[in-house]
């Protein structure tokens, strides 16, 4: 009997280890919904959806994995931030990162289809793998982007916004 349960409690333990669950720190996420000032917190995995964010301070906060679809984040401050994996896209819900501080950010993964990034500043960041599918970088400043392995279609849409105005792909992995 003893044997059986060291023996769970060891593939317990194995499986907490191989799968560890991300989640937000509680406190952080009510701290943030009340000021929109965070900076450094641990926001992963968070569901932030369809909020006003406009002149937010996230700045080197971890928000891995987090949902900001369709939320205001107009002006915020996301300069080394971790959000890889997380998403701000979605046809109905257009993200908003009007003028938002992206520089040196970690966006690898994440989904920003349809995101509104007019005016951004994205120096430095990275966004391996990311969906930009007809996102909008429309006078955003790219230097020193990672745009490898960036991808725009659907099979339906293959484009986004350049900061030129101009549509392109020129960023795209090719299928």
């Amino acid at each position: 009997m003893k044997l059986t349960t060291l023996f769970s409690i060891f593939i317990l333990s194995c499986v907490s280890l191989a799968n560890p669950s991300r989640a937000e720190n509680p406190d952080h996420v009510k701290k943030f919904k009340q000021t929109k000032q965070c900076p450094g917190c641990d926001l992963s995995g968070a569901d932030l959806r369809g909020l006003n964010l406009r002149q937010a301070n996230l700045q080197g906060a971890d928000l891995s994995g987090v949902n900001l679809s369709g939320s205001d984040l107009t002006k915020a401050n996301l300069s080394n931030a971790i959000l890889t994996g997380a998403s701000f896209g979605g046809y109905v819900s257009e993200t908003k990162l009007i003028g938002a501080n992206l520089s040196n950010a970690r966006l690898n993964s994440a989904d920003l289809s349809f995101a509104q990034l007019m005016d951004a500043n994205l120096r430095g960041a990275s966004l391996i793998n990311a969906n930009i599918r007809r996102a909008n970088f429309t006078g955003a400043d790219v230097t020193d982007t990672n745009f490898t392995g960036a991808k725009c279609s659907d099979g339906n849409y293959q484009d986004y916004t350049a900061p030129d105005g101009s549509t392109s792909t020129a960023w795209c992995t090719r299928s």
